[in-house]
């Protein structure tokens, strides 16, 4: 059975095929190897142990398996039960990219990126063209918005604003929330707020809280209300998970919105490449009913702040699909 198909099988019967998957790894069928130790990695229907799941990814790798050979080099590269060590993680990426492997294409971009050589540019940016043109999948279109920042920033080739527009655009369409996020701000540049705005809510109802987190500061920095309620919302749909510091972030966000005359700075817009810095794991606290009570009187603020924030209208599009 294929990846794909354990999953399915997970998914339809997840108690007796825990038990089939774990059976078929200790078989040495690479596939189920490697579902085992994602399952293993997320704590899913059992202990969380990412020290077993690397040793099942390891095993899939030995094998051959690109799959497995990916898996071990985010092992190396996030610390996921082994000591972070971003060589072998290379080296692990570089063996399944060899292989065709495209999430393996797209993490060995990062990595040469992240290490911070330019004579490392120009394989990224041909390894982020190369996944960028392979699919649709979420690897493909996560390299899109890199091949885009690249077109964008000139780093490789020169400057092309256009084609940065058409893969930024590309991505967005199907779904990729960093593409959506750097398209409105792209937009928002040339003065198309109305077509920005459509794109920021997408963004914050499409995507994780990680990236909420990540735009709403630079959202609320902005000078225009309307982008600011994206802010907004991203904090907003964050609280609800919670976390004491999101509820504060939110709290602090509402009062802040609540009055008037601010000035704010233009936010920098962020690129899809991951954060170098690291966040400290956080406690998550289950909402009390004193927690609940302010999350909704939050909410019910955030909402009278959202009804006198006028939203653009008659307004079209900056591009063309010509241009694209």
């Amino acid at each position: 059975m294929t990846k794909a198909q354990l999953r399915e099988l997970l998914v339809s019967n997840p108690h007796d095929a825990t038990q089939w998957i774990k059976a078929a790894a200790e078989a040495d069928i690479s596939p189920a190897q490697i579902v085992w130790g994602q399952l293993l990695l997320d704590g899913t229907r059992i202990a969380r142990d990412p020290a077993a799941a690397f040793v099942w990814f390891e095993r899939a790798a030995r094998s051959g398996d690109p799959d497995g050979q990916n898996m071990v080099g985010r092992c190396y590269e996030q610390g996921w039960g082994v000591e972070p060590n971003p060589k072998l993680a290379t080296e692990f990426f570089e063996l399944a990219a060899a292989a065709g492997h495209v999430w393996a294409q797209v993490n060995l971009a990062q990595m040469l990126m992240r290490g911070g050589n330019p004579a490392d540019r120009p394989r990224s940016f041909e390894l982020f063209r190369a996944a960028a043109e392979g699919g649709t999948s979420k690897a493909n279109l996560k390299a899109m918005n890199s091949l885009a920042r690249f077109l964008e920033e000139g780093w490789v080739v020169p400057a092309d604003p256009e084609r940065a527009l058409h893969w930024y655009r590309r991505a967005a369409v199907l779904g990729d929330h960093w593409a959506q996020y750097n398209l409105a701000t792209i937009l928002l540049g040339g003065g198309d707020l109305s077509a920005a705005d459509a794109w920021l809510e997408r963004a914050v109802a499409g995507s994780d809280d990680g990236f909420r987190r990540r735009i709403a500061p630079l959202l609320l920095a902005r000078s225009e209300p309307a982008i600011r309620r994206h802010g907004l919302e991203a904090l907003k749909r964050v609280a609800a998970s919670g976390r004491a510091a999101d509820v504060v972030a939110y709290a602090s966000a509402v009062g802040e919105a609540a009055t008037t005359g601010s000035q704010r700075e233009p936010a920098k817009r962020h690129s899809e490449q991951p954060a170098t810095e690291t966040h400290p794991a956080e406690p998550r606290y289950r909402l009390t009913s004193i927690g609940g009570r302010l999350v909704g009187i939050l909410s019910c603020r955030f909402e009278a702040i959202s009804r006198r924030i006028a939203r653009p209208s008659n307004a079209t599009s900056a591009y063309s699909e010509g241009a694209l």
